[in-house]
């Protein structure tokens, strides 16, 4: 139950004139008043991730671009990554980021498609903060989703066991983090044929989302239906495009897993991606601290469309909540299936609504006890979400100062707002400065760094000078004999390996062979990070033999292993290919008979 007076101040925000946020329940709500504000917003949110130092800023032709840009990039060039073997047993489900890899790698324009993609996400977190902040406080749309988008840019890049739509890459699930932001966006805001639109997309950027996509148009169309007692028919063709799309992505690429494997690769490799009963505390208390956070979310929502977040934003939470209590408690069953559905993905659906949270006690009035109450679970809730590994400044201080960042401007508003039934203006300037302090800490903490912006699809010009060395002398088809902590070698090279640490098939027989190919090459706890570097180990003897069970003629050897590099030459190997400006590996070929 809330009070008398925020009840007012609610309900006059849901019965601002619906020009205020520029369009009405059946249109898209991006009228001429309104893009100015997410053009603005994609901007500061773009120069904020790459100026932050949680990674080195915006990246590609890594991380999981080893993954990923693969197969789009054969399809460019035949002979790249011919008789790879993860290519051929585990292709991934992301169709349609083939394409867009193929486009612009055949085009030769790959570094400006993947930036672009990338921009379009932040443009679907603008339009979507800017429309929540148009829609429920019209008075103070700018201030608000300006405060907004600045805490949202320095928060983890990686939290609650998953990657959020913060990270400053072009991938399928950073995509679909920003587009389902806005689908909810859609959802609060009743812009149906938004939500109409933007669903299916969802799911041809990433199948995955687009099933969860699928589950929270139902809970709204069921919610919906009880509550008006009509079918709306266009949120149902929705759903039913939606999962049309899905199971074509999943008929073309289908998922070789089960449950068991699954389950045990993320128990051994990728604990942190869906294994919380093996998190360490403060990856634990982090995640509650987000569903605390996401949870007051709930506040910011007019109490006559609250039943729109219950059935959407509140249903994500709960899924989330649910599944990370099973398994981090190992409740028998509940647990396994919390980790074979790999229920974290929802993790990203929360990362803007936890930020929304963070903001709740800044955007309502709440009095007597019920004040106590939020103030309580706010307090609680931020201090358990910035213990998150992920953020890049120092525990202590960063608990200190950023607990201050958002409590002064707290008691600042409480101070100012205690006898006023009109709190727009006041919620707009704290809500800014609560921003601004954030970004003030984090840059002190050195959580800011200037740089200017490097959109090249690998972005340190000697290694792909390297790679292209590898590729005039190493044939189309050979297997390259390379370290599996060197994920980089395949996507550099274009060539074939025996199997590394970013390439994990999700279960099935490759499973079983990606642990044999491991195990050759030094062992699958290599993988685990930060993980004993065991390939290096390995003898010149061993090498060779591996070489010769999978019929390579060219071994990669780390420029910090010159012994194994001499005692291969001392068996006849020579080197055709070394280092350029301290980037790549020595690439040793057999010798000739």
């Amino acid at each position: 139950m809330q009070t008398q007076q925020h009840l007012e101040t609610i309900e006059s925000r849901d019965a601002a004139p619906q020009s205020s946020d520029g369009g009405r329940r059946g249109s898209l709500g991006l009228n001429a008043p309104v893009i100015a504000l997410p053009l603005v917003l994609a901007a500061i949110l773009g120069v904020l991730q790459e100026w932050g130092t949680i990674g080195s800023g915006y990246f590609s032709g890594w991380g999981d671009h080893f993954v990923l840009s693969t197969e789009g990039i054969s399809w460019a060039h035949p002979g790249a990554f011919e008789n790879d073997w993860f290519m051929q047993v585990s292709p991934q489900p992301h169709w349609f980021f083939d394409v867009l890899t193929y486009a612009g790698e055949s085009l030769g324009v790959l570094s400006f498609v993947y930036a672009a993609f990338w921009a379009v996400g932040l443009l679907a977190f603008g339009v979507a903060t800017a429309m929540l902040s148009y829609r429920f406080f019209p008075a103070a749309a700018w201030p608000v989703a300006l405060g907004v988008t600045m805490i949202a840019a320095v928060t983890p890049w990686m939290i609650g066991g998953t990657g959020s739509g913060m990270i400053a890459q072009a991938l399928p699930a950073v995509q679909s983090a920003n587009l389902i932001y806005l689908l909810l966006a859609g959802m609060l805001t009743e812009r149906r044929m938004l939500v109409v639109v933007l669903a299916p997309l969802i799911a041809v950027v990433h199948v995955q989302q687009g099933s969860i996509t699928i589950v929270l148009l139902a809970a709204m169309l069921l919610a919906e239906t009880v509550k008006t007692r009509k079918v709306d028919w266009f949120l149902a063709g929705a759903i039913a495009l939606t999962g049309a799309v899905v199971v074509f992505g999943l008929v073309l690429r289908p998922v070789a897993s089960n449950l068991a494997d699954f389950v045990r690769i993320c128990d051994e490799v990728i604990p942190y991606h869906c294994a919380a009963h093996l998190w360490t505390p403060y990856e634990l208390a982090s995640a509650v601290g987000m569903i605390i956070l996401a949870a007051l979310s709930a506040l910011v929502i007019p109490a006559s469309k609250r039943w729109i977040w219950y059935s959407t934003v509140g249903l994500a939470i709960l899924g989330y909540a649910g599944g990370f209590l099973s398994d981090a408690l190992r409740i028998p069953f509940l647990g396994t299936l919390a980790q074979g559905v790999n229920v974290y993905r929802l993790g990203a659906v929360l990362v803007p609504f936890i930020v929304w949270g963070a903001l709740a006690p800044l955007l309502v009035k709440v009095r007597g006890g019920r004040l106590g109450l939020l103030l309580g679970a706010w307090g609680i809730g931020w201090i358990l979400f910035l213990t998150a590994p992920g953020f890049p400044t120092v525990m202590g201080t960063r608990l200190v100062l950023m607990g201050l960042a958002l409590l002064v401007p707290v008691c600042w508003f409480l101070v100012k707002t205690w006898r006023e039934t009109d709190i727009a203006r006041r919620s707009g300037s704290s809500v800014l400065v609560a921003g601004l302090l954030v970004l003030v800490v984090t840059a002190v903490g050195g959580g800011l760094a200037l740089r200017t912006p490097n959109y090249a699809f690998i972005a340190d010009p000697s290694l792909r000078q390297w790679g292209e060395e590898v590729r005039s002398s190493v044939p189309e088809g050979e297997v390259l004999v390379a370290s599996p902590r060197f994920e980089w070698v395949k996507l550099v090279t274009q060539r074939a390996v025996i199997a590394d640490c970013k390439d994990v098939p999700y279960g099935g027989e490759a499973w079983d062979q990606w642990q044999e190919r491991l195990e050759d090459l030094g062992g699958y706890k290599q993988c685990v990070a930060p993980g004993p570097l065991l390939y290096d180990d390995l003898s010149a003897d061993r090498l060779v033999e591996i070489a010769d069970e999978y019929a390579s003629d060219f071994i990669v050897v780390s420029p910090t292993r010159p012994e194994t590099v001499s005692a291969l030459e001392e068996l006849g190997w020579t080197r055709e290919v070394t280092p350029i400006g301290g980037a790549g590996a020595e690439v040793m070929q057999r010798p000739t008979s």
